[in-house]
């Protein structure tokens, strides 16, 4: 009897404790700090969970430029964690200053929103990023990211706004892919790449680099890059058609860089 008694208690105190609703205790302090980078946060309920952590459901973060949804995400007390999205998985470990990301079929349009671009896709690689204090996520100079992302193929379409002749929208249409290979090192506001570039409809893009402006900062934005077509075909000469004219290198390459800010980015060619 005793013990049925102390196994009963034990059962009620580890209930009351996974019940417990600490999104009313701790949102607020979570809250504040990203608030103070320029994201707002939501979710929907945050629990103490087994084996030994807590889970957050229903979790979203948005910005000015855009945001991210997560289904679940679990944090456990030796600072991994694992989290449904996207359609995968998302698993790592996070420190004060450090924060590692697994990605398994991750697709990255059920769950990211970046204006009105989407890539659906699963994506499968490795994020680390370092140097950065994410109770006050600010990427700062000391600050680094390493990048090794792959995919089998998919599908992008959008608009960029503002990033045509005269700043009129840019429609991108929806394009298919066949690979998407994307490993580069990102150093303060400077993005090396090591290997970037997908094939769309008989054109071969590749990333050379980008500078990126600060939270703050109204310009500043640079990313080039260069597209080919590797298959002469209506579909290749109407995509190549969307950008602005450019004149074509010895090796057949057109150049183009992303000027302006993250909300208001414009493409011009290099000639």
């Amino acid at each position: 009897m005793l013990l049925r008694f102390v196994l009963f208690v034990v059962a009620f105190v580890i209930g009351v404790v996974l019940l417990a609703p600490l999104d009313k205790w701790l949102l607020p302090r979570i809250k504040g700090p990203l608030a103070d980078a320029g994201a707002d946060l939501r979710l929907d309920g945050l629990h103490f969970a087994l084996p030994a952590g807590i889970r957050a459901t229903g979790v979203g973060v948005d910005t000015g430029a855009g945001g991210v949804d997560i289904d679940s995400i679990y944090f456990g007390i030796w600072r991994d964690f694992n989290a449904s999205a996207c359609g995968g998985q998302i698993k790592g470990d996070v420190a004060r200053d450090r924060l590692v990301l697994n990605l398994s079929k991750v697709d990255p349009s059920r769950c990211v929103r970046f204006g009105k671009m989407a890539l659906e896709s699963t994506l499968d690689g490795s994020m680390t990023l370092s140097g950065v204090d994410l109770l006050h996520p600010v990427f700062g100079r000391d600050s680094s990211a390493h990048i090794d992302v792959t995919s089998d193929g998919g599908i992008f379409r959008g608009v960029l706004p503002h990033a045509g002749a005269g700043g009129a929208d840019l429609p991108l249409g929806e394009w298919e892919f066949s690979e998407l290979v994307l490993r580069a090192t990102l150093t303060g506001s400077e993005l090396s790449v090591e290997e970037g570039h997908t094939l769309t409809s008989g054109v071969k893009w590749e990333l050379l680099g980008a500078s990126l402006p600060s939270s703050d900062a109204r310009g500043g934005l640079k990313v080039d890059f260069r597209a080919r077509q590797v298959d002469d075909n209506p579909r290749s000469r109407a995509l190549i058609g969307l950008m602005p004219k450019s004149t074509v290198d010895a090796e057949g390459w057109h150049n183009y860089r992303v000027v302006g800010s993250m909300n208001a980015p414009r493409v011009i060619a290099v000639n």
